[in-house]
């Protein structure tokens, strides 16, 4: 999965309309961005990357952009 769908899937696990958040985003800022997002987007990336994410890890982001960096090299 490349960077750039990642967006995408995000909006949907956070029934957001498609163009709604960015990268440089501040998460703070989106409401839906709760502990229930939180453990979707950990499964998500988990299913996708085989990556293994932690909530300290994540609770440390202030954008989607860091969000998105936590995935690192698995991008395509």
């Amino acid at each position: 999965m490349k960077r750039s769908e990642v967006i995408p899937e995000l909006e949907n696990v956070l029934g957001l309309e498609v163009g709604t958040i960015n990268e440089e985003a501040n998460i703070a800022d989106v409401p839906q961005w709760d502990s229930m997002a939180i453990l979707s987007f950990i499964a998500f990336v988990e299913d996708q990357f085989d990556l293994v994410l932690e909530g300290d890890q994540i609770s440390e982001v202030k954008t989607f952009k860091e969000l998105f960096d936590l995935i690192g090299d698995k991008f395509e």
